[in-house]
């Protein structure tokens, strides 16, 4: 586990970066006072902190700030760090109305050419698997289908040129890696061996229907609700790609009363008319590739007792599939 308190930038550097993405928010920077600052209790890949200040002769604000901090992972091109997230939450979040957390700017440091995002610090907001209400976990897939229809008019933004497209070779490239990180015992399994030559044609539906812009991890940890609002955070893997991925991220583990409120809303929401033909096949295809996904991120853990429960998950999915 990194010591990520001592990868925290220095006060004076830290005023500096808040001072200059400050002046690009159009925010007076110049008159910034930090008033304090703590360790984010939230866990994430990289380096954060809660930072006290006052902007100028307003109130006191909280902002969460996240660091790059030489903290090299990027799940294989899954995920785009902290220059991928500021750059979604500028060009991409900040067209969303009354979108929270509010964006505060990024700034690159030159010393060290690390990547800082600046947020609004959700105050007592809470994840929403935390709360386990039905109404809320409705509410976050009403919340990702609004913003995937919404966000059709935002594929042809030139601004947006920088996100990932989740095409077939993308869904294969972690079913080879999970292939490869397979042990001989799994390799070999009856299920495992009729699995593979059908992969290409049951993660076809993922191509099929009309991409979106995806947040790409849309899991319950990283949903904030705040005061009534959903506040999805953690945008570092938004892409475009089958909307979906994120019902199944959303849903996953749930008992089934929870899944069923969350697909009820969700497929009204995104298709009022009703859900089109391929939604079941689609529905599938993108447990499927959740799964590979997981199961094809690190050998390790591929074959320890830690992926037990995707390996059965695959399982089960592919006699689901074979009964299509």
């Amino acid at each position: 586990m990194p010591d990520f308190v001592s990868m925290l930038p220095k006060t004076d550097a830290l005023k500096r970066g808040l001072a200059f993405a400050l002046r690009d928010r159009g925010l007076n920077g110049h008159s910034l006072t930090v008033l304090s600052r703590e360790p984010a209790v939230y866990s994430t890949t990289f380096p954060c902190e809660i930072v006290k200040c006052r902007i100028g002769p307003g109130r006191p604000r909280q902002l969460f700030c996240k660091y790059t901090a030489n903290v090299d992972y990027t799940g294989h091109g899954h995920r785009g760090g902290v220059w991928y997230e500021t750059a979604a939450y500028r060009n991409l979040l900040a067209q969303v109305r009354r979108f929270r957390p509010r964006f505060y700017g990024g700034y690159r440091d030159p010393e060290t050419g690390q990547y800082w995002l600046f947020l609004e610090y959700l105050d007592g907001s809470l994840s929403v698997g935390k709360l386990n209400d039905i109404a809320v976990m409705a509410k976050a897939a009403k919340w990702i289908a609004n913003f995937q229809v919404a966000s059709h008019r935002l594929l042809s933004d030139k601004r947006l040129g920088f996100l990932k497209r989740y095409d077939k070779k993308y869904y294969l490239s972690w079913v080879r890696r999970t292939f490869e990180f397979a042990s001989p015992r799994q390799r070999g399994s009856a299920w495992f061996r009729r699995l593979r030559p059908r992969v290409h044609e049951f993660l076809a539906p993922l191509v099929v229907l009309r991409p979106t812009i995806i947040h790409g991890e849309y899991y319950q940890h990283n949903i904030l609700f705040h005061r009534g609002s959903v506040c999805p955070i953690d945008w570092e893997s938004t892409a475009i790609g089958e909307g979906l991925i994120d019902l199944v991220s959303l849903t996953e583990g749930w008992e089934t009363k929870i899944v069923e409120a969350c697909t009820q809303a969700y497929v009204r929401t995104r298709w009022p008319r009703g859900a089109p033909a391929e939604f079941e096949r689609a529905f599938r295809a993108a447990r499927l590739y959740l799964t590979f996904r997981w199961l094809g991120d690190d050998p390790e853990v591929t074959r320890s007792p830690r992926a037990r429960g995707y390996w059965m998950q695959l399982e089960n999915l592919a006699a689901e599939l074979e009964g299509t």
